[in-house]
């Protein structure tokens, strides 16, 4: 498995965690693959399941936060669970976030 993790949202059903390998191809992957402890994989369930929600299945483009505060918000929680994620896998691993790139694949 490689050591560069990614952390993007996905819609439904995905994790949000993706492994990168030496050509940045992303591998989904989930927190007990990594070794995640279940409070953390608990709070990142809970950051994913509050992007799943602004998901509109007919009109992809027009998922969005209610507004601005609450994707700061999000966004804020997302950042502190790439923190996290990386105190817990440790120095042997390289841990980013994309929280914007779902932005470019829901434009109108």
């Amino acid at each position: 498995m490689s050591n560069t993790l990614l952390i993007a949202p996905a819609w439904l059903g995905l994790s949000g965690l993706w492994t990168l390998d030496a050509k940045g191809r992303r591998k989904a992957t989930d927190a007990e693959d990594l070794g995640l402890s279940e409070d953390l994989a608990d709070r990142l369930e809970a950051w994913m399941d509050a992007f799943d929600a602004i998901y509109e299945e007919e009109q992809e483009a027009r998922s969005r936060f209610p507004s601005e505060a609450e994707q700061r918000v999000w966004e804020a929680e997302g950042h502190a669970i790439t923190a996290a994620v990386a105190a817990e896998l440790g120095a042997g691993w390289s841990v980013s976030a994309d929280l914007a790139g779902w932005q470019e694949m829901t434009k109108p």
